[in-house]
């Protein structure tokens, strides 16, 4: 492994992998703000249909499903590269960075990640299906 890989290779290529994963974030963040602008005009007309809340729904909540792939995609970017570092950790000696990113990487999402997309969700539906007080 040692001539086919070194420790700023597998950065190199995590960095790369991160890149896309925040594009996709990016993108699920505008589509977000979609569903917020969507919600909030339902909210403030209050006279939308049944049919145009049930879409706007389903449209937030595959949002909502997209950005949560979205997170667990970069968690598994970050636990295979904390496999590679532990891989080349094996034959050669890695640097103490590498290291506490193994211990770091576990796949999971954090509480943060879910406090945010469960408050999305709720903001959102809670615009469509909440009437406004009068």
């Amino acid at each position: 492994m040692d001539g086919f890989m070194n420790e700023m290779a597998i950065w190199n290529g995590m960095s790369s992998a991160f890149i896309s994963n925040a594009i996709f974030f990016a993108a699920c963040a505008f589509l977000i703000w979609v569903g917020f602008r969507f919600s909030s005009r339902i909210y403030f007309d209050g006279d939308v249909n049944l049919l145009g809340k049930i879409f706007t729904t389903l449209f937030c909540l595959s949002i909502a499903l997209f950005t949560l792939g979205t997170m667990v995609q970069g968690q598994n970017i970050a636990l295979g590269y904390s496999n590679a570092f532990s891989a080349l950790s094996e034959v050669q000696d890695i640097s103490s960075n590498a290291e506490n990113f193994i211990s770091m990487a576990d796949g999971k999402l954090g509480p943060v990640q879910w406090i945010f997309l469960g408050s999305v969700v709720v903001m959102q539906l809670t615009q469509i299906w909440v009437k406004k007080p009068e």
